[in-house]
């Protein structure tokens, strides 16, 4: 009964990863990545962290600027793409793809320059730890920007279809975030702005130097 409940429970992760491939569209390139790295705007030698990497378009972005990117990602199928994707890129010596989550990074503290995040901040389990963890990374006077889709904005295309998901996922309260990486010892500030056209809550923050 041990080995069935086991399969079973395989089996049910395996088809929870592969649902991601229906919406490669998606995820392979975005409005909203793109945005991001504006934001973010990683420059050439940098070294920046992709929290939530997925399929790696800001990652792959960020590198054609000349950052170096960890592309971090707890998805095995999605640093699998981001793996084979990054094969093709003439940047792909600047992008490293590592298994991980945002409240245990795989990189050195003191050793990130630009940290980012698109549609992840909802996904972490536990806030503090992860902005323990980014507080931890960044190098002095380096910079994080967050962005998640604000779905519950009237205003937003797919309000919709996607109103009150985080009601089952971390609830994303720009203010209460900020406050905790104030706390931390950064200096942030966030709010609800548009990005690449659609509602977004961001949060901004820098370490001191």
């Amino acid at each position: 009964m041990a080995h069935e409940q086991h399969r079973h429970d395989h089996d049910r992760g395996l088809l929870a990863e592969l649902h991601w491939l229906w919406k490669i569209r998606k995820f392979w390139s975005s409005d909203l990545n793109r945005a991001l790295v504006d934001l973010a705007d990683p420059k050439p030698g940098e070294r920046g962290l992709d929290v939530g990497a997925g399929m790696g378009p800001a990652a792959m972005l960020a590198a054609k600027r000349g950052a170096h990117v960890v592309a971090v990602e707890p998805s095995a199928v999605m640093r699998a793409v981001c793996r084979i994707r990054r094969l093709f890129q003439w940047s792909r010596r600047r992008i490293t793809v590592e298994c991980g989550v945002a409240e245990d990074l795989p990189v050195a503290g003191g050793s990130t320059e630009v940290l980012w995040a698109a549609n992840a901040i909802h996904h972490w389990v536990d806030h503090g730890l992860a902005f323990a963890e980014f507080a931890r990374v960044l190098s002095p006077g380096g910079r994080l920007v967050l962005v998640d889709e604000d779905y519950d904005d009237l205003e937003h295309p797919d309000h919709a279809a996607h109103a009150g998901h985080e009601a089952d996922l971390t609830p994303v309260d720009v203010d209460s975030i900020s406050a905790v990486l104030r706390g931390l010892g950064l200096e942030a500030v966030g709010r609800h702005e548009e990005v690449a056209g659609v509602p977004a809550k961001v949060v901004r923050a820098t370490k001191p130097a």
